[in-house]
This record gives C-alpha cells, sequence and structure tokens, in this order.
C-alpha cells in the first residue's frame, strides 16, 4: 500500500511540474524549464499514469512489478531536483531506489543502477544479484570495475558526448585566464589599483590537441574562429573532421610539445594514458607555454608537472587532479596565479549538459531493458 501512495503521489507531482501554467512565487519545485526538459511524451505518460491513480490507484500498485533502477547519484546532480528526476523515471514504468550509502545495503531485485562519480566496486555489485546494468551519468567510466562487471554478465553503459561544449568552453576560459592573467588583474582592482602590464593574444597561437576526438575537434573549431596560427594534433587514428578544418597531425607527441605554444589535453583516461604527459614531455616546454587539462588528472604526471611549475617552467590550467578533491595541503594550491589557474572539475557542470546527460541515462536504460542497447562500453 506505502509503495501505491508513493506511486500515486510522484505520478501526481510530476503531472503538476509539466503542467504549463506558471507555479506560484515560492513553490519549491516551480524551476522554469522543468516542462521543456521532460519530452512531450513523459508529460502525457505522467498525466495518464497520475488519472489512474486519482481514479482508482489500480495503476499505481501495479507499479510494484516495474523493474528497479538503484540511484547511487543522481544523473542530473542539482540541475534538476532530485524527485523530478524520480517522477520522469516512475513515467516511463522505472521504480527508483536511492542509495543511502550503507556498507551492507541490498536492492536483491534491482535490474540496474545509476553511478556519476562513485564507484562500482564487485562487492557492491554481489549486493544486487539482479543487475543486468550499470548505467553510468558520465562520459568517463574509470571508476567502474569492468572486469568485475564482465564475470557476473552486467552491461555497462555510458554518456558520450553530452558535455563536448561545456568542455571546451572552460578550456577557453582557462587559456584567457593565462594569457590575460585575469584572476590576478580581478584581485588588482579589487586591492584598489590600476596600472596593469600587457597580456598576449590567442591569435598567431599554434594550438596542439593530445587527442582529436569531440572535445579535440571542438577546441579545434573554437580555435580557429580566434585565428590560431596553427592546429596541431596527435592521436592513434586521425579523424577526417580534423584534417578538413586545416589541423595537422605530427608524428609524435614530443613534437607536439615542442610546437605547440598551448596544449588541450582531450583523451579519456586508460591504462595507456594515465601518466602519458610524463616528466620528459613536460621538460620540453618553454616558459610561456601552456598546458590544459579538462579530461582527466591521472593522465598527466601530476607530481611531476607540479615540480615544474613551482620551478616556472610552464603554466597550466587545471580543472581535474589525480586526486579528488584536490586535498587542501596539496602543494599545487600555493602556485602563483601568473602560472597556474585551478577550478573544482566543473567543465561539465553546465545546467543544459546535465539535464542531457539524465536524459540520455534515461534512454541508455530503457533501451537496454527493450532489448535495444546503445551507448554500451562493455
Amino acid at each position: 500500500a506505502a509503495a501505491s501512495i508513493r506511486v500515486a503521489r510522484l505520478a501526481a507531482h510530476l503531472a503538476g511540474a509539466l503542467a504549463p501554467a506558471p507555479a506560484p512565487a515560492g513553490q519549491r519545485h516551480g524551476r522554469p524549464g522543468l516542462a521543456a526538459w521532460c519530452t512531450a511524451g513523459t508529460a502525457a505518460a505522467a498525466a495518464s499514469t497520475a488519472g489512474a491513480a486519482a481514479r482508482e490507484g489500480e495503476d499505481a500498485a501495479a507499479g510494484a512489478d516495474w523493474p528497479i533502477v538503484v540511484m547511487l547519484e543522481s544523473p542530473a546532480e542539482d540541475a534538476v531536483p532530485p524527485d523530478a528526476v524520480e517522477g520522469t523515471f516512475l513515467a516511463h514504468e522505472l521504480q527508483v531506489c536511492w542509495a543511502t550509502g550503507a556498507a551492507d545495503e541490498t536492492h536483491a531485485t534491482a535490474v540496474a543502477m545509476v553511478t556519476v562519480k562513485k564507484k562500482i566496486t564487485a562487492n557492491l555489485l554481489d549486493r544486487h544479484p539482479a543487475l543486468k546494468l550499470v548505467a553510468v551519468a558520465f562520459t568517463g567510466y574509470d571508476h567502474v570495475d569492468l572486469e568485475a562487471c564482465r564475470q557476473r554478465g552486467i552491461a555497462v553503459a555510458n554518456v558520450p558526448d553530452y558535455s563536448t561544449d561545456g568542455t571546451a568552453e572552460l578550456c577557453f576560459g582557462l587559456i584567457f585566464s593565462l594569457l590575460r592573467h585575469i584572476p590576478l588583474a580581478h584581485q588588482h582592482v579589487r586591492a584598489g589599483k590600476w596600472t596593469w602590464p600587457p597580456g598576449s593574444e590567442l591569435a598567431g597561437k599554434a594550438l596542439g590537441m593530445i587527442g582529436t576526438g569531440h572535445i579535440g575537434l571542438r577546441v579545434a573549431e573554437i580555435g580557429k574562429a580566434f585565428k590560431c596560427f596553427k592546429l596541431l594534433g596527435y592521436d592513434i587514428e586521425r579523424n577526417a573532421k580534423f584534417l578538413q578544418l586545416g589541423g595537422e597531425y605530427v608524428l609524435s607527441l614530443a613534437s607536439l610539445f615542442l610546437h605547440a605554444d598551448i596544449l588541450i589535453v582531450g583523451v579519456a583516461l586508460t591504462e595507456e594514458t594515465r601518466g602519458l604527459v610524463s616528466h620528459k614531455l613536460m621538460k620540453l616546454l618553454r616558459p610561456d607555454s601552456i598546458i590544459i587539462n579538462c579530461a582527466r588528472g591521472a593522465i598527466i604526471d601530476q607530481d611531476a608537472m607540479t615540480k615544474l611549475l613551482q620551478e616556472g617552467r610552464f603554466r597550466a590550467g587545471l580543472d581535474v587532479y589525480e586526486v579528488e578533491p584536490l586535498p587542501a595541503d596539496h602543494p599545487l594550491r600555493t602556485i602563483p596565479e601568473s602560472h597556474l589557474v585551478t577550478v573544482p572539475h566543473l567543465a561539465y557542470k553546465c545546467q543544459e549538459s546535465l539535464r542531457r546527460r539524465s536524459d540520455e541515462t534515461l534512454a541508455n536504460i530503457l533501451a537496454f531493458l527493450s532489448e535495444s542497447p546503445q551507448n554500451i562500453v562493455s
């Protein structure tokens, strides 16, 4: 009975959230844009479910037989309220169970599990014996024990490309912060000062992409619009679109580090790319060189990078770190802003991208349950 009441309440809430009339001032879930985020099909399904629940509650009771999805984290983080996410899943006849984080927590009949960054371990999988799918609401999935999933016959899906624009845009935010010393200039004005030395233009610089996939390609497109002198790339696979932009591939990473003024890390973290940007490569950079990492922290040898930055050997803009959150006493926090600009892993954190990610996570689950899986990585 309690489950029936909960299904009915959530269905009614979702139907209300999708209503065209504006929400009264101060209403908790009267957030603009939610109706646009949910599809028309979702709205119709929600209204239908709410109507049935209001009439007799029989359809709501039937929800007890719907597939169970365990949520380790909300796929939209704080871009969409958790109960609105839950209501959208409900409208597609999926029950949601929010994980409490208890060490012995078990959901014996759950068929799918949603994670963003929380680790998926063999122990966690063993506590969910009916699990068939791990739906990673993220592009990277290095926090999932793929071998443990394979051994148990559990598929893993991710959400590729949902934050390509946001990530590429942040790369340029970091570039301009370093070229024009924006963080320091901001502090300068706040301190009541005014006179400021010249910075540097992006136009005329050689832009180097470590990886020319979706993010590398988008960075190259933006770089071309900013009149970068050269677009250089290094990748094990050549991207025809990068070549069509006028991009040139170099034969080695060393060549990229020698000839690019600004380097963008744009590869996924794998066993092959862990530590790819080594101490020896970074020693090839000049004091006016810039390296930007909005991909994964462990792709760069962070200890070596920290030491070289302390020596003023080059400049860097970082959104990601080998360990996150970055420890409060980490020496990276003490490097002057003239040589290092840091942000707390926010490249993907845009309202638009988070809502796309939530939509695609739900679509991955529905496609899998319909025996037409998509975005499967293992």
